[in-house]
């Protein structure tokens, strides 16, 4: 998992005549974020376009899948548009990142060559919740050398690293996390600018909220909003751990759904979600998925 340090020097202040919005970047300079992750993408040889990638991705469950259609002539989500993920309750932040990276990793498995995930956070965010794990990751079957992380300085400034990272179609996906209810910069201008960028680069953006009030939740130009909770998971044979399990539901759907709700199960072989049935009795373990946290001054972490 590589890491970047958003400089707050570079193209992150905000615009005097209203702080709340999230300017473009200027052609004129080109911030320091984004020279970074151009020599990343460079080096790795990663295609810059997927004229022939599908236009939707879903959980992999037909049920659902199926139901998610709407008006549109596809099963699923729509790939190049912007999601909002909300954690159900603090205690549910860890399952609510994981579904963002699972339902990226089903994005980047429709590729024909995987592209990195950009994960960008609050720096002060991360010291007091911690980073991405890449041993967790792995365990549930992604590739931490995948994920190209930002560490911003404040909510603006992730919302503008965000935007950089959208607009870029050598990524497979932008996963931009946010806390607290109502995150300075975040509003319906610039969610509009990324869901605006997110179709013109076929760039699949998702918006993790946690400690949000998903039930008053701020307006924004998300297509589609999600409620995400940890699960029990069901034991394995001869008592083994059983895959990690969410508990979702659909706040908020472009195509005017509401109301769907699911009990999910990662494989991570197949990489595919299952749908738990309610007839199965699962023991309540408390158990969440396997995304543990490390602190950013964790000999394990690296940086670009």
């Amino acid at each position: 998992m590589n890491t970047i340090d958003s400089d707050s020097g570079q193209a992150v202040e905000p615009s005097p005549d209203n702080p709340s919005a999230v300017p473009p970047a200027s052609p004129a300079k080109a911030s320091a974020l984004r020279t970074k992750l151009a020599r990343i993408l460079a080096a790795s040889g990663v295609r810059t376009s997927e004229e022939d990638a599908p236009s939707h991705f879903g959980f992999g469950v037909e049920a659902i899948d199926s139901a998610l259609r709407g008006n549109a002539k596809a099963d699923g989500l729509p790939r190049a548009a912007l999601h909002e993920l909300h954690a159900e309750s603090k205690d549910d932040r860890t399952s609510a990142a994981a579904m963002a990276l699972l339902l990226a990793q089903r994005c980047r498995n429709l590729d024909q060559e995987a592209r990195p995930v950009l994960w960008v956070s609050e720096s002060g965010e991360t010291r007091r919740q911690g980073r991405l794990y890449p041993p967790g990751l792995a365990e549930l079957g992604i590739d931490p050398d995948s994920i190209l992380h930002v560490d911003a300085p404040d909510s603006i400034a992730a919302l503008r690293a965000a935007a950089d990272g959208v607009r870029s179609p050598a990524m497979a996906a932008v996963i931009i996390e946010l806390a607290g209810k109502k995150p300075r910069g975040l509003d319906l201008t610039a969610t509009r600018r990324l869901s605006l960028s997110a179709q013109k680069s076929g760039v699949l953006s998702l918006m993790l909220r946690s400690n949000s009030d998903p039930d008053n939740p701020l307006p924004t130009a998300a297509f589609s909003r999600w409620l995400v909770a940890a699960a029990p998971s069901l034991a394995l044979e001869a008592n083994a751990p059983g895959h990690p399990a969410f508990d979702i539901k659909l706040l908020r759907h472009r195509s005017g759904l509401y109301g769907l709700s699911a009990r999910l199960e990662w494989n991570r072989d197949d990489q595919v979600f299952r749908e738990q049935h309610s007839e199965q009795s699962a023991p309540d373990t408390g158990a969440v998925p396997a995304l543990a946290a490390v602190r950013t001054d964790h000999q394990g972490t690296r940086a670009a």
